[in-house]
C-alpha cells in the first residue's frame, strides 16, 4: 500500500518543471507517511509520476515505483495489493510473459498487456493505479471494485493531475473552490458522497471505473469493468452456511499474502472474533492479535477480546493508546483529507499510531455489517416498511405506545420519523444514518451560497437501479454498499491507518463474497440475513460454545464515541476557539447566526440538541481552518 501522485500535460508547457514537477516533488515529501520505505519520481514527455512505497510484497528495491516494463514502454504507479498475483503470474508465464521481480506490480502490467481493458477483472485485491503506455500515448486510471483505495483527479485544458489524497492538490497553482453542495451533503451525512468532492473541480474516480486519456486526440473515455447491480437477485437459493464459511476462509487466506507480519485488531466483537478463527486456522501461532486498552471505558472492549484469545491460545498484545487531545483531533482531521465527521476517526488514528510499532498490515472487519445487516438502522428500515401503510403521525403514535411498553430501542425510530417527512426523495436506509435531511440542513449553510443539488437525487437513482432486480426494502438495505461504506467507513480506515504507515485489509469485502450475498437479495428477509446471524452461526461452529454465545449476545459496540464529553472536556479549548464569533464570521459556507445559536444551546445543555450536527460542524470548522492554510503545502 502506498501513495501516488502525478501530472499529465495535454499540451506543451514551457515551464513544466517549475509549474508541476517541483510542486509534485514537494507533495511527495509531505506524503511520506503513506510510504516511508521509498520515494520514486519519473518525468518525461510532459508527464510526471510520483510514488511513495510501503513495502509489503517483494521487499527488495525491485518493487520500487514508478515501475518500468517492456523496455520502458509501460510505466505504472500503483497503490494497493493484488492478493492473487502469484496465480496470475503463473497463468501469464504460461502465455509467454517473463518476470524479473517478485512483485505484484509487474504482474499488473503483464495482465494489462495480455487482457487489455479487461485486466482488472482478473484481480482480487484493493488498488488505485495509473499506467502510461508510451507507445500508444494512453494513460489508464482505475480503482478497485468497492472503492477501498482512493484516487482523486483534477482536469483542465492544460493538465490532468491525480493524487491518493485531495489535500496534495494544494501544492499546485490550480483553483480549489469549495463546493457548497458538498458542504450541504457533508453536514447532512457526515461524509461527502463520491464522485463529488469538497472542491468543485476535483472528482473521485468511481469504484470499478476505468478512465483512459488518449494524448493523440486529447480525448478521455470512461467505462466500468464491474457493476454491483449485475449481481443483484441472480440466485434462486440462499447460500448455505458452509458456502459463506468457504468464501470467508478463502478471502482471509488471500489477505495473508505478504512478506511482512500481519496482525489482527481483536475487539472481541463478532467480526474480529470470526476473523481471528480463520487467521489462527491458516497461520497458527504466527497470528499477532492486538487489543486496545482505552482509559475511557466507553471505548474499551478488552475483556471480550481476552476471552476470545484465550479460547484459541492466541498471544494477545495490549496496545496502550493516548487520550483524546486537541493535537490528535487536529491530526485526525488533517489525515481525514476531505471533511469527515465520523468521530471514530480519532480512536482509529490512535490505534494506528500504536499498532505501527508492531506490524505493517492488519485485517479489519469493514463490510460485515453492510453485507449481513448488523447495524440497527437496517432494523429501523424494516420497521419503516412494516409501518409504511399508515401515516407518519400514526406510526409515531404507535411507536410511542410500544416504547411506553418497555421496548426503548424503538424510541430512536419514533423520533426519526418526524424528520423523515422533510426528505424530497426516497434515500433508502440513509434516512436513518443522516444527521438531518438536506432540506433541514440548508438552514445552516451560508446565506450567500448558491445550492444546486443534494445527494437525494443520487441516492434515489441508486435505489432505482437496485429495484430493477430487487424489491424496495432489499434495495434500500444494499444502498450502504455504494454510499456509507466507500465514502465514510473505508475512507476512515484507509486515511487513519495510512497516516501511520499501516495497511488495513478487509476480508469481508472480497468481491466474490459480495457478489454471492447480492445474488441472494431476494432472501434478505430470511432469518440468516438478520443481525449477522450468518456470522453468529459460524462463530458457534468455530469457537467454544460458551465464548461464541457470549460474543453473539453482547451488545454491538463499535466506537460509540462520547462526543459531548470530548467537546466539554478534552477538546473544550479548541471547540471554544472554532465556535467563537470571530472564527464563524470568517467562514462564508456556514450560517453564522444559526451555528452560533446551536452552539449556545449545546453549552446550555438544552434538551433535544442535535449533538451529531454540533460535532459535524466542529469537524468542518477545523477542516476549513486547515484548508485556508493549504494544509501546510504553501510554496
Amino acid at each position: 500500500m502506498c501513495g501516488i501522485i502525478g501530472v499529465i500535460s495535454k499540451k506543451d508547457i514551457p515551464d513544466f518543471n517549475a509549474e508541476y514537477f517541483e510542486p509534485l516533488n514537494r507533495a511527495l515529501d509531505y506524503m511520506e507517511y503513506r510510504g516511508p520505505d521509498n520515494k520514486g519520481l519519473w518525468s518525461d514527455e510532459g508527464i510526471c509520476l510520483g510514488h511513495r512505497r510501503l513495502s509489503i510484497i517483494d521487499l527488495s528495491d525491485d518493487g520500487n515505483q514508478p515501475f518500468h516494463y517492456k523496455d520502458d514502454r509501460y510505466i505504472i504507479v500503483f497503490n494497493g495489493e493484488i492478493y492473487n498475483y502469484q496465480e496470475l503470474r503463473d497463468d501469464l508465464a504460461k502465455l509467454g510473459h517473463h518476470f524479473s521481480t517478485e512483485s505484484d506490480t509487474e504482474v499488473i502490467l503483464a495482465a494489462f498487456i495480455q487482457y487489455g481493458e479487461d485486466f482488472c477483472n482478473k484481480f482480487r485485491g484493493m488498488f488505485a493505479l495509473v499506467i502510461f503506455d508510451r507507445q500508444e500515448k494512453r494513460v489508464v486510471f482505475t480503482r478497485d471494485r468497492l472503492g477501498k483505495k482512493p484516487l482523486f483527479i483534477f482536469e483542465d485544458e492544460n493538465v490532468i493531475i491525480f493524487s491518493s489524497e485531495i489535500k496534495f492538490f494544494h501544492a499546485f497553482n490550480i483553483p480549489l473552490e469549495i463546493n457548497p453542495d458538498s458542504v450541504l451533503n457533508f453536514l447532512s451525512l457526515q461524509y461527502i458522497p463520491g464522485p463529488a468532492t469538497i472542491y468543485k473541480n476535483i472528482r473521485q474516480l468511481k469504484p470499478a471505473e476505468l478512465l483512459i486519456y488518449d494524448r493523440h486526440n486529447n480525448k478521455t473515455s470512461a467505462s466500468s469493468y464491474w457493476n454491483m447491480f449485475d449481481y443483484v437477485g441472480k440466485s434462486q437459493a440462499m447460500p448455505e452456511i458452509a458456502e459463506i464459511d468457504a468464501l470467508l476462509e478463502e478471502s482471509v487466506k488471500y489477505r495473508l499474502v505478504a512478506n511482512v507480519d500481519i496482525g489482527l485488531l481483536l475487539s472481541g466483537g463478532i467480526d474480529s472474533s470470526l476473523l481471528a478463527t480463520y487467521m489462527h486456522q491458516l497461520a497458527g501461532n504466527k497470528v499477532k492479535a492486538f487489543n486496545v486498552g482505552f482509559s475511557d471505558k466507553s471505548l474499551d472492549e478488552s475483556d471480550y477480546a481476552k476471552q476470545v484469545a484465550s479460547s484459541m491460545g492466541l498471544d494477545l498484545i495490549t496496545l496502550n493508546v493516548e487520550d483524546i487531545s486537541p493535537d490528535n483531533f487536529i491530526e485526525s482531521i488533517y489525515h481525514g483529507d476531505q471533511p469527515l465527521g465520523d468521530s471514530a476517526i480519532i480512536p482509529t488514528y490512535l490505534i494506528a499510531k500504536s499498532i505501527k510499532e508492531h506490524v505493517k498490515v492488519v485485517l479489519s472487519g469493514e463490510g460485515a455489517d453492510e453485507l449481513f445487516h448488523g447495524y440497527d438502522h437496517y432494523n429501523y428500515e424494516k420497521y419503516y416498511y412494516g409501518l409504511g401503510k399508515i401515516s407518519f403521525d400514526s406510526a409515531a403514535s404507535l411507536l410511542q405506545i410500544i416504547s411506553a411498553s418497555g421496548i426503548n430501542k424503538l424510541e430512536k425510530v419514533k423520533n426519526k420519523l418526524k424528520s423523515i417527512k422533510s426528505f424530497k426523495k426516497d434515500t433508502g436506509v440513509s434516512r436513518w444514518t443522516s444527521i438531518l435531511s438536506p432540506e433541514l440542513t440548508k438552514g445552516f449553510i451560508g446565506t450567500n451560497q448558491r445550492l444546486s443539488d443534494s445527494y437525494e437525487h443520487q441516492f434515489h437513482s441508486f435505489l432505482q437501479d437496485f429495484q430493477k432486480s430487487a424489491g424496495k426494502l432489499e434495495s434500500s438495505l444494499m444502498l450502504d454498499l455504494l454510499t456509507w461504506l466507500p465514502d465514510d467507513l473505508l475512507v476512515k480506515t484507509d486515511r487513519m491507518m495510512m497516516a501511520c504507515s499501516v495497511e488495513a485489509r478487509t476480508p469481508f469485502l472480497d468481491h466474490k463474497l459480495v457478489e454471492r450475498v447480492l445474488a441472494s437479495s431476494g432472501d434478505f428477509k430470511q432469518s440468516l440475513f438478520q443481525s449477522k446471524n450468518y456470522l453468529r452461526q459460524l462463530l458457534k461452529q468455530r469457537l467454544p460454545a460458551s465464548v461464541a454465545d457470549m460474543i453473539s449476545k453482547r451488545p454491538k459496540q463499535g466506537f460509540e464515541t462520547p462526543k459531548v464529553k470530548w467537546l466539554n472536556a478534552n477538546l473544550s479549548d479548541i471547540s471554544s476557539l472554532l465556535f467563537s464569533e470571530e472564527n464563524l464570521r470568517a467562514n462564508p459556507y456556514l450560517n453564522n447566526n444559526r451555528v452560533s445559536e446551536l452552539w449556545n444551546d449545546f453549552k446550555k445543555q438544552k434538551a433535544g440538541i442535535n449533538n451529531r450536527l454540533i460535532w459535524n460542524i466542529f469537524c468542518f470548522l477545523e477542516w476549513y481552518r486547515q484548508h485556508e492554510n493549504k494544509f501546510g503545502l504553501k510554496g
